[in-house]
């Protein structure tokens, strides 16, 4: 059981979006929890004016904590690191039950230059990942998007989960290359939702949905109305996959939901 979760990493870099992300981490948190936030100092990758790359000083990582510990309340540990920020959350996400990003959206060149933190850690990290670009607001329905591979239960299982502890309605969604086999897919989908717990599906009341066309565009159009999107996290090593991303970090790429990313061995 994740939710609510006890072991909290939240990456933050003292923005209005890591504002966010502090307020859906105490939302999914236990009583008692440990909120861990950390920001990450990544130094410039070439000197300046052949100037050696700034290091933090002792004094700057504590003036960095103090910040941290007036702007995020109710924390456990404020932690400050230097180096690659995406490599130095993952490595404390190994301690954490769940992660919190926040997402800035970035688009066309400044996202390939860049990438994105929320992707990379999304698809490396070995814990569910939460990644928002929104306020915090009221869950009342949660989207499962499901397919008929193996670990595409482990999404719903969590999703079910999510649902639960928000008091949201659970909508599974299958989404078909083209029209037709409507009766296959709910046979799948309602296969899936059987394997849940009895009391799972008596708090979430899964909806089955159908939809056709390429699965990320699907997704992205029904997630608008639901709270939380939430999908399993399959790594992958081909090139297409490196280059294009793939469906969880193109969804949470475009998302203007909340999406909770599971891994799917998991």
């Amino acid at each position: 059981m994740i939710f609510p979760a006890r072991r909290i990493l939240v990456p933050d870099d003292l923005t209005s979006a890591s504002r966010r992300t502090w307020a859906w981490a105490r939302r999914f948190a236990a009583p008692g929890a440990c909120l861990e936030s950390l920001f990450v100092y990544d130094p410039p990758i070439t000197p300046i004016l052949g100037l050696p790359a700034p290091e933090l000083t002792e004094a700057d990582e504590e003036s960095l904590r103090e910040r941290l510990r007036a702007r995020r309340p109710g924390g456990s540990d404020y932690r400050v690191e230097c180096g690659d920020p995406a490599f130095r959350i993952l490595r404390r996400a190994r301690h954490a039950d769940l992660a919190v990003l926040g997402t800035h959206h970035r688009v066309g060149l400044s996202r390939a230059l860049l990438g994105s933190v929320a992707e990379a850690v999304a698809r490396d990290a070995e814990i569910p990942v939460l990644a928002v670009g929104a306020p915090l607001r009221r869950v009342s329905s949660v989207l499962a998007p499901v397919n008929g591979e193996p670990y595409a239960f482990a999404g719903l299982a969590l999703a079910a989960q999510a649902a639960a502890f928000l008091g949201a309605r659970l909508t599974v969604l299958n989404v078909r290359a083209q029209a037709g086999g409507e009766g296959d897919s709910r046979r799948l989908v309602r296969g899936l939702i059987e394997r849940l717990p009895a009391a799972a599906r008596d708090k979430t009341r899964p909806r089955v949905a159908t939809a056709y066309g390429d699965p990320v565009s699907a997704i992205l159009e029904e997630s608008v109305r639901h709270g939380l999107v939430v999908l399993a996290a399959r790594r992958k090593r081909l090139l297409s996959a490196w280059v294009l991303g793939g469906t969880v970090e193109r969804v949470l790429r475009h998302s203007r939901v909340p999406v909770l990313s599971v891994p799917a061995h998991i």
